[in-house]
């Protein structure tokens, strides 16, 4: 945010045309205007400072051990591009793995708009636990070449990256694509989960205006879709 620059010349402004002098809570103060402001009788008002806007963008919930080095670089990035980012750690262990996986599949299932990016070495456990929420479609990425397929036909929104697979400049650009992507669900395979064993076929979001709690919908995808918050 651009701080107000206050010198002399502002404070004479001000005293001239409004007979008195009001500066913003974190104004930029020159040296000279310092002085000037001791040497006046004048009340010195603060204008209290604006409130910051809110976070826009999609709620991105991303799991992975904090205290790796890959990990490590790619979370200042992440954090600057998705305000909105809510970071679950594993710290290492499997069972803190699987309860941050829970964490973030639970948010996800609360509305089409958000995604979840896990990193890992090993995604099997992962996406089984993943799989059993309703709403919820995880995968492993096996190649980059793969990550269309995966948005465009089969719908994710929980993406699976295996650092023994991929570099990590080939995870960054995947969570880059797979965050700005609209997940989709091809209609052969939407009716092939239909049809095995009562499976039902993911649902489609729901538009905003029908977005309401009480119909069973996402309440919040307005406030997705639009960059708010929750």
């Amino acid at each position: 945010m651009t701080r107000t620059l206050v010198t002399v010349r502002t404070l004479v402004e001000q005293v001239r045309t409004h007979g008195r002098i009001e500066l913003p809570a974190d104004a930029l103060i020159t040296p000279a205007a310092r002085d000037w402001l001791r040497g006046t009788t004048l009340r010195v008002e603060t204008a209290p400072a604006p409130a910051a806007p809110a976070p826009t963008g999609p709620v991105v919930y991303f799991v992975g051990d904090a205290r790796r080095p890959d990990v490590q670089t790619l979370l200042p990035a992440l954090e600057r591009s998705y305000p909105r980012l809510r970071l679950l750690p594993c710290n290492g262990h499997l069972a803190g793995l699987l309860s941050a996986v829970q964490a973030a599949c639970a948010g996800l299932s609360e509305c089409t708009q958000r995604r979840g990016v896990v990193v890992v070495s090993d995604g099997a456990p992962v996406c089984c636990v993943a799989n059993r929420f309703a709403g919820v479609r995880a995968a492993i990425l096996a190649t980059p070449s793969a990550l269309y397929g995966l948005i465009r036909e089969l719908g994710v929104n929980l993406l699976i990256l295996e650092r023994t697979r991929l570099s990590l400049a080939q995870i960054r650009a995947a969570i880059t694509t797979f965050v700005a992507g609209k997940p989709d669900v091809a209609p052969e395979i939407a009716a092939a989960l239909a049809a095995a064993g009562g499976i039902p076929a993911p649902a489609a979001a729901p538009s905003a205006a029908a977005a309401t709690p009480g119909n069973g919908a996402c309440p919040c995808s307005r406030a997705c879709a639009s960059g708010g918050t929750h």
